[in-house]
């Protein structure tokens, strides 16, 4: 007998159990939204009502459950009771409805597909509004059995996610197995995103995983504006957490949209990556998961050398893609167009689909190409909004990926790699305008340049730039700082939310770090000496201390809001000069 359940279960009326089930239990929705505008694009059903049953969460009831063997009979009854809260909500503002479904009940997959129809169906829903999200946890079914067991789901028309990503050691045997088309990364990884430079390198693996295999990525338990801008600058597409909406048992309480709480009041202007990425679009014809075989049959037949075909659903969310290659067989076989035609067997696109690589056309696309560029020979489907923009081939996909190359050559700092100028006003306007973060600007610089470089040589003056850059590009990769290189030993480093208060501190030792490590560039006798003798700008003869660097940096707390850049940019100016007149390594100052 287990210990750790409720202790009037230890002897009950099991039938009496499923009717207190079914009256204390209520569902509550939480909204699921994209991470760039707020749109709503569905709502996850959670478990209200367990601690009156005795039970201190859902897992503890579903375990109490199972001890009783009556864990099936309280899932159908949560998702019914789910069904029916989203049945409530306007079908067109709904979106789809994630379920949370025990692995222990994976088996009874038969079983649970046909009371999941008859629900839909009473309720005027169709399946591809319903997403069944699989974890780790209670998986006991070996992997033929899972493999079974999803596509037996998915052949239905439900969606599929992989819950709590991460968090196990078997996440990615299902990722593989699963093929899902959404993937939620758990709050482990989350929470501490904006501190923690490991996990927002993980969280941008994951995603960029994903997006690779052709899965949309949801962000749980985002609840801070920091977390926020973590998540989206890992380039994750749907957020779900306290910061959007908590979950709501009454659906009125539920908005239509939350741009207010993405910061998307307004929509954001086309990118030149999103325009560049409209030119190699292609025109090819798409198909419905559920039309019939011989739909594609005649694809095939009138455009011969086309043989990869954009597969949507309902809603105009891409499924996948099906292949000539996959229906090669069939086509020509004896008997095979007959078969694709005759209703009664009901061969469909559905069970020919495959993932394929999806590229968001809203989101920096330099590293997804990079990423994606072994695993696109059949193409690439292109999503704006998470909703399908076009199909873009191989050789189509080559050609922006040079194009792409070509701009960032441009954009970038041929000696440092850095991003230059555009890039840095582009930051300050993103820093200018979010006002409820505190915000952190610098202009970093290297003292004594021009007489170490009239001395040593332009090959010389470039290590020592490169030098600084190193200890630059570090903060941005422990502490997600943006560094951008100005032209010349002017270098910009920048940050938001918590990386401020680190950053604070870490500013204050550059000029040490920089000037330790620099030193190694002079000869012994001049490091000796501690001084260069040069000719200063207006020719007299002069000693130059060794090289060391100064910093200006500007903090702006939350609620102070520049009117422009150039206000940021004249006021670090001023700041950078005033450092030279004290000779200070650092001249900080906070806007509040």
């Amino acid at each position: 007998m287990r210990d750790d359940l409720p202790i009037w279960l230890h002897n009950f009326d099991s039938e009496q159990f499923l009717r207190d089930v079914d009256q204390h239990l209520i569902i509550a929705l939480q909204p699921i939204v994209e991470a760039s505008t707020g749109a709503v694009v569905a709502h996850e059903a959670l478990m209200r009502g367990f601690d009156d049953l005795g039970f201190p969460d859902p897992g503890a009831l579903l375990d109490g459950s199972a001890a009783r063997k009556r864990l099936l009979e309280v899932e159908c009854c949560v998702i019914a009771k789910a069904i029916a809260a989203r049945a409530r909500l306007p079908k067109a503002e709904g979106g789809a409805l994630f379920l949370n479904l025990d692995g222990r009940n994976l088996a009874n997959w038969r079983g649970l597909r046909t009371f999941l129809e008859l629900r839909c169906d009473q309720l005027d829903l169709s399946p591809q509004d319903l997403c069944i999200e699989l974890s780790e946890a209670h998986q006991p079914l070996a992997p033929e059995a899972f493999e079974e067991a999803v596509r037996g789901l998915r052949s239905a028309g439900f969606l599929i996610a992989i819950d709590d990503f991460g968090t196990g050691v078997s996440g990615m045997q299902m990722l593989y197995q699963a093929a899902p088309d959404f993937i939620k990364i758990d709050k482990f990884f989350i929470k501490s995103m904006p501190s923690d430079a490991k996990k927002r390198l993980l969280v941008g693996s994951i995603v960029d995983l994903a997006h690779t295999l052709g899965s949309r990525v949801i962000a749980e338990g985002v609840e801070t504006v920091e977390q926020l801008i973590c998540c989206r600058d890992a380039n994750c597409d749907l957020i779900q957490g306290y910061l959007i909406a908590r979950p709501a048992v009454d659906p009125g309480e539920l908005a239509t949209g939350y741009a207010d709480r993405v910061h998307a009041g307004t929509a954001a202007p086309e990118s030149g990556e999103s325009l560049m990425i409209e030119r190699f679009i292609e025109d090819v014809p798409t198909l419905q998961e559920n039309t019939l075989l011989a739909v594609l049959f005649d694809q095939l037949t009138l455009h011969p050398g086309r043989n990869v075909y954009p597969v949507l659903d309902p809603e105009g969310l891409p499924r996948g893609a099906v292949r000539e290659s996959d229906v090669k067989r069939l086509l020509h076989s004896p008997y095979g167009r007959d078969l694709a035609r005759n209703r009664s067997i009901g061969m469909t696109i559905d069970d020919f689909v495959r993932p394929i690589p999806t590229l968001e056309s809203s989101m920096p696309i330099a590293q997804r190409l990079e990423l994606i560029a072994d695993h696109a020979e059949d193409g690439v489907v292109v999503t704006k909004s998470l909703r399908y923009q076009g199909y873009m081939s191989s050789g189509s996909l080559l050609k922006l990926a040079n194009e792409v190359r070509l701009q960032q050559a441009a954009a970038q700092n041929p000696l440092t790699r850095l991003p230059g100028n555009n890039a840095i006003a582009g930051f300050l306007e993103g820093c200018r305008q979010r006002d409820s973060l505190p915000r952190l600007v610098a202009y970093i610089d290297i003292d004594h340049f021009k007489a170490f470089n009239d001395r040593y040589g332009f090959e010389m003056g470039d290590r020592a730039i490169l030098i600084l850059a190193s200890i630059l590009k570090s903060l941005e990769r422990d502490h997600a700082a943006f560094v951008g290189h100005i032209g010349g030993d002017d270098f910009f480093l920048g940050a938001e939310g918590a990386a401020c208060d680190a950053l604070d501190r870490i500013l204050q030792t550059i000029g040490a770090r920089f000037r330790d490590m620099a030193e190694s560039l002079y000869s012994p006798e001049d490091r000796a000496a501690g001084f260069l003798e040069g000719r200063a700008r207006d020719g007299t003869l002069t000693r130059f201390p060794l090289l060391s660097c100064t910093v200006a940096a500007l903090r702006l707390e939350p609620g102070s809001h520049p009117q422009t850049t150039l206000e940021l940019t004249t006021r670090l100016t001023a700041l950078k000069s005033l450092a030279r007149q004290q000779k200070t390594s650092l001249q900080m100052e906070a806007c509040v």
